[in-house]
């Protein structure tokens, strides 16, 4: 159905970052049937979205997939992405895109974070907090607060959402009255790689008092991996939505390679 498949990334300063992303996409590469398959980023590092789309054209691709690594729908899935589809449209008018919705509030990002939080956690009277970057659309806001709700009903146990940039309340203002509450909260950073905001996560809670300990981040996990194929799916059966996600897609829908079926 698709000639090529793009895997869009933010992009990042640290080269780590950067490295991290494209050991997870080759990955998923290794899953999909599809010959054609490359990398592109919206900011920081190269190649662009444009180059990576006009260099498979030039292939003779003409039919995409265009796969934004996102945790939510925001800016850059509504705006950014779009328009660079588009001035790509009106140069090759005979070229057509069909976008995935990002990994958004699908099951496995929730199993991810209760996998996280269960990987360190080990006291009673604990809570939990989920830290995200934040935005100025209210989807990522109540997508993380509603991951949050998710986690706390499988785990039995507070969950908290906080964020670094915009939305409330501020992880600092999270860590401010929550010790007063509990005796120990773990912090689970809901971001995808290494990075700044990473770190100033890390600092923080390492200058906090003793009640917060740190959980490690997403960081491209098995569980993100099967989220992303399945959102491939639904772009290719013609499913692709935005919003929640329940009730969840059959799994009949298979676009996997062959020889990794069982897997």
């Amino acid at each position: 159905m698709f000639d090529a498949v793009v895997y869009i990334g933010h992009g990042s300063r640290r080269e780590e970052g950067n490295t991290q992303f494209k050991r997870f996409i080759e990955s998923v590469m290794a899953d999909i049937d599809n010959p054609n398959q490359e990398i592109a980023f919206l900011e920081l590092t190269k190649p662009t979205i444009s180059e990576t789309l006009e260099k498979l054209i030039a292939q003779g691709a003409k039919r995409f997939l265009i796969v934004p690594v996102l945790l939510f729908s925001a800016l850059h899935h509504k705006l950014d992405i779009p328009e660079e589809l588009g001035f790509i449209q009106r140069r090759y008018p005979f070229v057509s895109f069909k976008m995935t919705e990002p990994f958004g509030t699908h099951p496995y990002m929730v199993d991810l974070v209760i996998k996280r939080i269960k990987a360190e956690k080990n006291e009673q009277n604990t809570a939990i907090l989920l830290v995200g970057r934040g935005s100025s659309h209210l989807g990522p806001i109540q997508g993380l607060q509603q991951i949050g709700r998710k986690v706390e009903h499988k785990l039995g146990i507070p969950v908290y959402a906080a964020f670094l940039k915009l939305g409330k309340p501020s992880m600092e203002e999270a860590m401010a009255f929550l010790p007063y509450r509990y005796k120990k909260v773990y912090v689970m950073p809901y971001l995808l790689f290494t990075g700044l905001l990473l770190e100033k996560i890390k600092q923080t809670v390492f200058y906090s008092k003793d009640t917060f300990d740190i959980c490690q981040n997403l960081e491209f996990d098995e569980l993100m991996k099967k989220t992303l194929i399945k959102r491939m799916e639904e772009a290719r059966d013609g499913e692709a939505v935005s919003g929640n996600d329940e009730p969840e897609r059959q799994e009949g829908s298979d676009y996997r390679r062959r020889k990794n079926s069982s897997a």
